[in-house]
């Protein structure tokens, strides 16, 4: 636990991400139509997903995870040493939970909780 464990990088166009990923690193690729996602798998971990946006933003473009145990007591220690949760647990699919905050300078970070 507490490694990088999922990368979602943004795409406006699935079949180009693939095509480009696939072609240059030859990453493996799982649709995921119910969420409008598609996850990769980069050979090694930490593996990740392409989520779809409208235009391609200017800040915030690539969301890494770190897996934990619990994402409650993770976020509990966040706020103590000074970060800010913003996005409280939430659930994704029958898959687990993720949460997002800020360090105490800003930098924005994903957590994961895996189900089991």
């Amino acid at each position: 636990m507490n490694h990088f464990g999922h990368i979602e990088i943004p795409t406006t166009d699935f079949k180009i991400a693939k095509k480009f990923f696939g072609g240059v690193f030859n990453w493996k690729f799982q649709e995921i139509p119910e969420m409008d996602y598609v996850l990769f798998r980069a050979g090694m971990k930490p593996n990740g997903g392409f989520f779809k946006v409208k235009k391609m933003p200017k800040t915030g473009q690539v969301n890494v995870y770190i897996e934990v145990k619990d994402i409650n007591t993770t976020l509990k220690k966040i706020q103590k040493l000074g970060g800010t949760v913003i996005v409280k647990k939430s659930p994704v699919a029958k898959m687990g939970w993720f949460a997002m905050f800020t360090t105490p300078d800003g930098c924005h970070l994903c957590l994961w909780q895996i189900k089991v």
